[in-house]
């Protein structure tokens, strides 16, 4: 299996996910009529990337069966590429959305479409990307460039937004509080892991939080949120069922396979395996490319335990990871449990912050699996969504 980086990826992804999963009747009409930017209304933007930026939206269609509800509109900064480069440049976002079965806690995928960025949209953009969104021709008219469009289901804010707005340092997230979170994004995982994906960029910022219109917050055993989804699929790669891929090394060192993973958010053996092939490769003077395995069987609770660091502390549980830990002469990434952070007793219990730092040891066989840490997380499986 091959990372998804490009339109020629997309047999093997259907290989892996299967074919397409039913839709709703929300699904079924906003694909077949949502297909240029004049279907949808701007209501506000959401936030932007390096990448891509998200703005909320309402469908205009007539006769949408929920003419109120709102949308996110994920504009992706890929101007001035042909049609197909351009589509596959964000195949992973879509295949892996659309053809991925249903699950709470991953968020809902509505339709894609490749169309152009016209006066609707472009006041909207960052500066950068609205000059790149027009091509100036010779006798000083403009044109409009293409790029690709994906609609999702709207949630409240991502969780980094609420931590930062309800519990900015030094503030205490509330231990149940925690526990959901963890327990909803470990839910994510696994459901992704059991259909051959490995997410590579779980982060604050890309998970997404539905708030309890009935919470109290004098009800101790209210929660302030919902419901936890993960979202943005942009350097997700499919798996074999050993879930293991694997990506290119071109001679000379350079990575073939683009948009591999968040290294933040990678767990260092996957690190380790490509960063001592580019030392290979750069150290010798092969003409070939090298393929290396790359072992996703442990990336996803790793995953789960630097979010949870960052839940709960604010901090990555390693300083300095991978840079400062990875050898310049071998490109292995190398840490002991003294470099791993400890969580205060007033933060989390023992047992929970113990399996956490686990969770990001560096030696992959020591860490929990994903059911592990709900189990400790949520012993009566109160807050799991069917």
């Amino acid at each position: 299996m091959r990372c998804l980086t490009s339109d020629s990826l997309r047999l093997d992804t259907f290989t892996a996910l299967g074919a397409p999963q039913p839709k709703t009747l929300e699904q079924q009409f906003m694909s077949t009529n949502c297909k240029t930017t004049r279907s949808f209304q701007v209501i506000q933007v959401l936030g932007s990337g390096s990448n891509a930026m998200a703005i909320e939206t309402r469908c205009i269609e007539p006769r949408h069966p929920l003419p109120n509800r709102r949308y996110a509109l994920k504009v992706c900064f890929n101007f001035g590429l042909s049609t197909n480069t351009a589509q596959g440049a964000f195949a992973s976002e879509h295949l892996v959305h659309s053809s991925l079965p249903s699950h709470p806690n991953i968020a809902r995928f509505m339709c894609e479409f490749f169309g152009e960025i016209d006066d609707s949209i472009r006041p909207h953009l960052p500066e950068t990307a609205r000059e790149q969104s027009i091509v100036r021709l010779r006798d000083g008219s403009i044109r409009n460039r293409n790029t690709q469009f994906f609609v999702l289901e709207l949630l409240d804010m991502t969780l980094e937004q609420l931590l930062n707005r309800d519990y900015p340092p030094p503030s205490i997230v509330p231990h149940r509080l925690v526990a959901m979170i963890v327990c909803h994004i470990a839910s994510a995982l696994m459901h992704l892991e059991r259909n051959g994906v490995a997410h590579r960029d779980t982060k604050l910022d890309n998970i997404l939080v539905e708030l309890d219109p009935d919470h109290r917050v004098d009800d101790r055993n209210s929660l302030l949120i919902k419901r936890c989804v993960v979202s943005d699929f942009g350097t997700a790669c499919t798996l074999g069922p050993d879930l293991k891929t694997s990506m290119s090394v071109a001679p000379g060192g350079g990575i073939l396979s683009s948009m591999w993973g968040n290294a933040a958010h990678i767990a260092p053996e996957l690190h380790s395996a490509l960063g001592g092939a580019i030392v290979s490769q750069r150290s010798s003077a092969a003409s070939w490319r090298l393929d290396v395995e790359m072992d996703y069987s442990r990336q996803s609770v790793f995953e789960l335990g630097v979010v949870g660091f960052e839940i709960v502390t604010g901090c990555h549980p390693v300083p300095g990871y991978p840079f400062s830990f990875t050898s310049r002469s071998t490109g292995m990434v190398e840490y002991g449990d003294d470099d791993i952070a400890r969580i205060s007793p007033n933060r989390l219990s023992e047992e929970q912050a113990s399996i956490l730092r686990r969770a990001v040891s560096c030696e992959a066989a020591r860490r929990p699996s994903l059911e592990d840490v709900v189990a400790l997380f949520d012993p009566a499986r109160e807050f799991l969504l069917r």
